[in-house]
């Protein structure tokens, strides 16, 4: 195998990798799909405001009949092909993401037949694709997502080693909801906490945490929940708080990792996580918590050493007066002896 080729096939993974990631933004609120050179979105009805995604309320057994429009902003006619998927959430981050071309699809995706699956958009112009759903009879209720994805086709392979080929894509969000109860909630299985203690006390930001939970949907509903992790001392002080923000939707089913992380810890303490979630709408509220200790080895190490230098000095200048003492003790004059001499 030549280096080029080699080359050639780490690009070609790494297009194919990411191509899920990229089909749709990651943000936790839809927008319109745009990469610069063409968009999609739902085809504006009338004078109604533009669409951004699909959102359609169904019974089982319904038949919706839709389009999708594609407008180029090239200088060069697009061939592009267009498919149907499944959404689902990127497990670390829990990006919104999209099946790729040749995967089984489950749900929205298989509910969706596209009129065209390849299309010509000509430079500067529009095309309209348009698309019919059916809802299975016999579905859950509540959320489902897919997707309807405008691919361009797969870029033919050359014999030159230097030229990186990437083929580009962009999606439609299709949500639909099935008529039936609805039973929103959401769960935290698990909450991480790694603590990376400052090494000297009072210098900068030093040291660090970094908090991992993670969520499961295990209602019907998507939701997007709003977290507030604090970060408390063994006393009950507070070292972080992050306030209240929004994480990324969540789609029924799916179990998803956020991470969190902070700057400077102290040299010493031992600290408690809590993750809380909160959906205002529809009063879903979740908890959970992680403790661990934050223990500098450098400083307690430096103060080992302080002590040792302090208690050598403090036996040092113990001993050296008594040893200047036993060095001048004069016991004094002595008596002469005296022989006895013996009567005659």
């Amino acid at each position: 195998m030549t280096i080029g080729s080699s080359v050639r096939r780490v690009v070609a993974g790494l297009v194919a990798g990411t191509l899920v990631a990229l089909v749709l933004p990651l943000s936790g609120t839809a927008q319109a799909a745009d990469n610069g050179a063409w968009s999609a979105s739902p085809t504006k009805l009338g004078d109604f405001t533009a669409r951004q995604f699909f959102f359609i309320e169904a019974a089982p057994g319904a038949t919706i009949k839709d389009s999708i429009t594609i407008k180029n902003s090239s200088e060069d006619a697009l061939f592009l092909d267009v498919f149907p998927a499944d959404a689902f959430n990127i497990e670390t981050g829990a990006g919104f993401a999209l099946r790729k071309r040749g995967e089984v699809n489950e749900d929205v995706g298989s509910w969706v037949k596209v009129g065209r699956e390849k299309v010509e958009v000509p430079a500067g112009g529009e095309a309209k694709v348009p698309f019919s759903m059916t809802v299975p009879k016999g579905v859950t209720p509540g959320d489902h997502a897919g997707g309807i994805v405008t691919i361009e086709p797969a870029p033919v392979p050359t014999t030159d080693a230097s030229q990186v080929q990437i083929q580009r894509a962009l999606g439609v969000r299709v949500y639909v909801r099935v008529a039936g109860p609805l039973t929103p909630s959401l769960t935290i299985t698990k909450v991480d906490l790694t603590l990376k203690p400052a090494r000297l006390p009072f210098i900068g930001q030093q040291g660090g945490a970094t908090v991992t939970y993670t969520v499961r949907n295990t209602g019907n509903v998507r939701l997007t929940a709003n977290r507030l992790i604090t970060l408390k001392g063994f006393l009950g002080q507070t070292l972080h708080d992050t306030g209240q923000g929004p994480i990324p939707e969540i789609l029924p089913g799916s179990t998803v990792t956020l991470t969190e992380s902070f700057a400077k810890m102290p040299v010493f303490n031992q600290a408690t996580a809590r993750v809380e979630l909160t959906e205002d709408r529809t009063q879903v509220s979740t908890a959970g918590d992680a403790n661990s200790w934050s223990i500098s080895w450098v400083f307690f190490f430096l103060m080992l050493l302080l002590i040792i230098a302090l208690g050598g000095a403090f036996w040092w200048s113990r001993r050296e007066p008594e040893a200047l003492t036993g060095a001048t003790a004069d016991p004094g004059p002595t008596a002469p002896e005296v022989e006895q001499v013996g009567q005659p």
